[in-house]
């Protein structure tokens, strides 16, 4: 059971860092960057949707199961929206859903941490935060989710 909290507290914080990548690299225009980092965050799903499957067989509290699927079920919505049928859905009504579904995923893996060990819950709250600014930041310079005419 410690690796399987190791490798979604592993996951988890690559995960948040590696967006902050993208969302910087969307800010600065890095369009290559910004795929190749995101294709890389959206495989972190995989061992997200490996954690929770090998929680349930082994028989763990239903947060063990439960907390991880919303970031691996975020991970498969980016494969769709942004690497199998592209699309500039972040201009549309649709990104709301696809923003709630991402901070569920990402509340849940701060909790699911947080209930795994203090140390990688604070851990995995500080590069969420991280992960939030870069968001802020780039918002700021791209705005993303403003609907265009």
């Amino acid at each position: 059971m410690y690796a399987i909290d190791l490798t979604v507290f592993l996951t988890a914080n690559l995960y948040n860092l590696l967006l902050a990548v993208v969302l910087l690299a969307r800010a600065r225009e890095a369009k290559r960057l910004e795929r190749q980092t995101g294709f890389l965050g959206m495989l972190l799903g995989i061992p997200l949707a490996i954690a929770a499957a090998l929680n349930a067989l082994e028989g763990r509290d239903w947060w063990a199961v439960v907390l991880p699927i919303p970031a691996a079920l975020h991970c498969l919505v980016e494969l769709f929206v942004d690497h199998l049928t592209p699309s500039n859905f972040r201009y549309t009504r649709w990104l709301w859903p696809y923003l709630a579904l991402f901070y569920l995923g990402q509340w849940f893996l701060v909790g699911y941490n947080f209930l795994a060990s203090q140390a990688y819950g604070t851990v995995t709250l500080v590069t969420y935060f991280l992960c939030l600014a870069a968001t802020f930041y780039s918002y700021s310079k791209v705005k993303h989710g403003e609907m265009r005419s």
